[in-house]
């Protein structure tokens, strides 16, 4: 019969030394005490063997030493009978101890040294007993070593602990031998070269059928690369909670339902809510969130939140939102869901962004725009009066001076009649060009469109130069023609370019007024380009141009008199027929315009010609 229970075991053993005992007195003899005593000795104790031993001696002597007996030698077995019994306790005693001994230090030695980290055990007295070759090494002792300290020191340990958390320790300690429950303790424990480094000791009692604590056995683990992550790490924490509050934005977290339940310090701060992380407090705080928004707003701001939160989806809304001083300003409002691997929505992260300064901006803007589009209205107007006035201008100077001129010859002695009908014929040219401006101007507010013809530009720069020929020699300005024989014919609008060529040519004279007679050279180039186009440059040699990106532009003048005028006139004009006109300074001293016409047939002209400054 195998017996696996101890207490199987006890009971057999029990009922052994109890026949042994009735078998000793039925058949008077002492002997089979010796059983009872061993049965003691093992199951109890050797306390309990050792007061069996007295018993059985009391017994032995009884029958031996006994009338009853009528041995001649009852006192040597007597005394043998006692020496036995003594002889079996101590072998008793001297086993079991060698036998708990073996399985501590052979048996469970072994399988401590084999476990990662620091191994040991103790007695129930909290005396340790034994420490795996893992923690010698780590203190730098020998296995002699740490016997001698073991022996002369009962809590030898603490040499080892962090002096700041020797009394913590022990304390936990202790409190575990007394109420028998497991050790978890932390401390920092000097390694062999005086490094001190974090360790977990747990510890857990062993205990004997009857649950009494018969030895204690732990595991003491290095967690200091541990400690040292999770030091890293608050820190981390720390630093990210700084962002959070610090970054020059509203930031706050709303569980899946769409519950606020955390507001960054800048939240806080501004708006005056409590950053409350309880779900009952973040529905009071969800409603609080929705008054803050503008009574206007709060009904759209509801129903966005609570479609984007239904289905899950990014939003972004702007609205109005009350600061803790009860001023309203505008808010870009951000939400977006984190999602686990699956899907599921775990938190929604929401930011609000204060474009008040930014919509107010673009409120002041567009009442900017509007009072700027009548000004420029008004200027239009304003610039139109004066291109007409410009336009009409120059024809009746003419008249005036044709007239005058016709006067003189007419009022000669004798009167010379060919020349006054030359200039009458002049006189009326001009007229006429003054009612095309007229008739220009009406087709401009009609928005009917002029019909352009083919022209040759170098008979209207030679009637132009003829025209200002009184101009030229009162300004002692000298002509310098340069006309390309074979320039060829484009379609155009014959009085614009009369009138273009008119501005270039005077605003080259009066550029030459400050600088030295013998150096006023008027010049006029006409060319064609191989690019299918034909160009007229008038150069000057006066002081050059300061700003020549600005010259065409309306009002702007360099003139102490000027209005601005002609030459944006003249910019008008050449983009009506699909030209372009530029500026710039000669080296050698003056400025030079330019423009240059696309050569085409009069039946080919896209576009109409009617143009206006």
């Amino acid at each position: 019969m195998e017996l696996t229970s101890s207490i199987q075991r006890r009971a057999v053993a029990g009922a052994i030394g109890v026949a042994s005992v009735g078998l000793s007195l039925f058949a008077s003899e002492p002997s089979a005490l010796l059983v009872a005593i061993a049965v003691v000795c093992i199951c109890i104790g050797w306390k309990a063997g050792l007061a069996a031993v007295g018993a059985g001696g009391v017994l032995a002597a009884a029958i031996l030493l006994s009338p009853a007996y009528e041995a001649e030698d009852g006192a040597v077995r007597f005394a043998i009978f006692v020496a036995a019994a003594m002889g079996l306790w101590l072998i008793v005693k001297i086993f079991a101890t060698v036998s708990f001994y073996g399985g501590v230090y052979q048996g469970a030695g072994p399988n401590m040294t084999d476990i990662p980290g620091l191994g040991w055990s103790a007695h129930p007295d909290g005396r340790r007993r034994f420490v795996n070759r893992a923690m010698l090494d780590y203190v730098g002792v020998s296995a002699e070593e740490m016997r001698r300290i073991m022996d002369a020191d009962d809590y030898y340990w603490a040499q080892f602990i962090h002096p700041d958390d020797v009394e913590t320790s022990m304390a936990r300690w202790r409190r575990s031998m007394i109420t028998g429950e497991p050790l978890h303790d932390e401390q920092r424990v000097r390694r062999h070269d005086g490094i001190y480094r974090w360790f977990r000791d747990t510890g857990v009692a062993s205990r004997d059928d009857r649950g009494r604590i018969i030895g204690w056995y732990g595991h003491t683990e290095d967690i200091d690369d541990q400690r040292k992550a999770e030091v890293a790490l608050r820190q981390s924490e720390r630093e990210l909670r700084l962002l959070v509050d610090t970054v020059p934005t509203m930031i706050w977290l709303m569980t899946p339902a769409g519950l606020p339940y955390y507001f960054n310090k800048r939240f806080v701060d501004w708006a005056g809510v409590d950053s409350a992380n309880k779900e009952p407090r973040a529905r009071r705080q969800f409603a609080s969130h929705v008054d803050l928004f503008h009574p206007d707003d709060r009904p759209a701001v509801r129903a966005v939140f609570e479609k984007s939160f239904a289905r899950g989806e990014p939003l972004q809304h702007k609205g109005r939102l009350r600061r803790k001083d009860g001023e309203y300003r505008w808010m870009d409002s951000r939400f977006e869901p984190l999602r686990d691997e699956d899907g599921t929505i775990l938190r929604w992260y929401g930011v609000n962004f204060d474009i008040d300064d930014e919509v107010r901006a673009r409120e002041s803007l567009r009442l900017a725009d509007e009072r700027l589009a009548r000004a420029l209205r008004a200027a239009s107007l304003s610039e139109l009066s004066v291109s007409i006035a410009h336009e009409l201008n120059q024809p009746l100077q003419a008249v005036v001076a044709n007239a005058g001129a016709f006067q003189r010859w007419l009022n000669a002695d004798p009167p010379n009649f060919d020349h006054a009908s030359r200039v009458a014929q002049k006189i009326t040219r001009n007229a006429d060009a003054a009612a095309q401006v007229i008739s220009r101007i009406r087709a401009l507010f009609s928005k009917t469109e002029g019909e352009p013809h083919a022209i040759d530009l170098n008979a209207i720069i030679r009637e132009v130069c003829d025209l200002l020929g009184d101009r030229l020699a009162s300004s002692c300005v000298k002509l310098a023609l340069d006309l390309d024989p074979y320039l060829p014919a484009t379609a155009a609008d014959p009085v614009q370019m009369e009138q273009l060529v008119l501005n270039l040519v005077r605003n080259g004279i009066e550029a030459m007024q400050d600088v030295s007679i013998n150096l006023r050279t008027l010049r006029v180039v006409s060319r064609r380009q191989n690019d299918g186009t034909v160009e007229v440059e008038v150069r000057d040699c006066g002081r050059g141009l300061s700003n020549p990106e600005r010259i065409f532009e309306a009002f702007y003048t360099t003139k102490p008199d000027g209005m601005g005028m002609g030459l944006a006139i003249c910019r008008s004009i050449i983009e009506a027929h699909c030209g372009r006109l530029w500026a710039g300074n000669v080296e050698t001293g003056g400025a030079s315009i330019t423009f240059s016409l696309p050569i085409r047939a009069a039946d080919s002209s896209p576009t109409a010609v009617t143009a206006s400054a």
